[in-house]
């Protein structure tokens, strides 16, 4: 585990948590393996960057280490910047399906690709059998 894997595993378990202990929740984030002081050292790297980026705080009460979430991950704005290529693909993905769907009210525009066009994305690629893709 490195500490990209370790950050987005805290990520997922502070989606669903406010608290984090490396003794009790350890297998949470990382469920199987084999070297885990190595996979420790990875949470705790990653436990530093996600409290240098304020998302966190870190209390030590009765002697045990604690990560608490500062506010709630949704909450943080995200700015994402891309070129007009893959704001024009994502638009046309989009728009292609609303057609199949006859659904002209979820269509996106090339121009302003806003948070709700990304949300139809997701969907969209959450109903891809991942079989299909080998093909």
């Amino acid at each position: 585990m490195n500490v990209i894997d370790a950050y987005q595993e805290l990520s997922e378990f502070y989606n669903k948590n406010e608290v984090f202990s490396l003794e009790e929740d350890r297998k949470a984030v990382c469920p199987i393996t084999i070297a885990q002081e190595k996979d420790d050292a990875a949470i705790l790297a990653a436990l530093k960057e996600m409290e240098k980026a304020g998302l966190i705080r870190h209390s030590v009460v009765g002697g045990k280490d604690y990560w608490v979430l500062f506010k709630s991950l949704d909450s943080y704005p995200q700015s994402i910047e891309t070129n007009a290529m893959v704001c024009a693909g994502i638009a046309s993905l989009i728009n292609q399906i609303c057609e199949k769907l006859d659904n002209e009210s979820e269509k996106a525009d090339p121009t302003n690709i806003t948070e709700k066009d990304l949300k139809n994305l997701i969907y969209i690629a959450s109903k891809v059998n991942p079989e299909v893709l080998k093909k």
